[in-house]
């Protein structure tokens, strides 16, 4: 196989390996969690649109990451207009710091000649998928969470909105500063 097919094979293993898992979890994690049952081809269509401007083209920018979860939030608005909730941001959120996760803990088992590199993607996007597991769960966890957010003063709960709030804003914060920072890191050292 000559060298441009087997750069033209490497480019397309990339983009099974990469976009689109990326692109089908942030979708079925957003269904899921909003047991959404309508308008799904349209929420996958948009996301994978979203997801091309704002990760791919712009790759280890942290403003186009918060780019595209706002434009997220705005594709839930736009299509299920009373079923769109501020914490629908950090659901989005929570979804990424997961995806962000097991990718740093892959990234720290390639070899540094990146030879085992196809290997450990498929495995990190293997693992993005086993949430998936609980999704039954999702729905029930979003609920409580929302539940928890909006301020209920005659009620008694074991979380106060206002802690969920803070807490949900400084995860955030944190994971915005590691962000970035592990950002500066791989430009630093070229691994791209």
């Amino acid at each position: 196989m000559s060298s441009k097919y087997w750069d033209i094979f490497l480019q397309i293993i990339n983009i099974f390996l990469g976009p689109i898992p990326d692109i089908i979890y942030f979708t079925l994690f957003i269904l899921y969690a909003k047991k959404i049952k309508e308008k799904r081809a349209q929420v996958l269509l948009l996301i994978s649109i979203i997801y091309v401007l704002c990760v791919m083209i712009s790759q280890y920018n942290v403003f186009y990451y918060l780019m595209f979860y706002f434009l997220c939030y705005v594709v839930i608005k736009i299509l299920y207009k009373e079923k769109a909730q501020v914490t629908d941001i950090f659901l989005i959120l929570f979804s990424s710091l997961y995806l962000s996760l097991i990718s740093f803990v892959a990234f720290q088992f390639v070899n540094k000649d990146f030879s085992n590199y196809y290997v450990i993607a498929i495995i990190n996007k293997l693992a993005l998928f086993i949430p998936f597991i609980f999704r039954n769960k999702f729905n029930i966890i979003y609920k409580k969470y929302c539940e928890f957010w909006n301020r209920n003063d005659k009620e008694k709960r074991p979380v106060k909105s206002i802690t969920l709030r803070n807490m949900s804003m400084i995860i955030l914060n944190c994971f915005l500063v590691i962000s970035n920072l592990v950002f500066i890191y791989i430009q630093n050292n070229k691994v791209r």
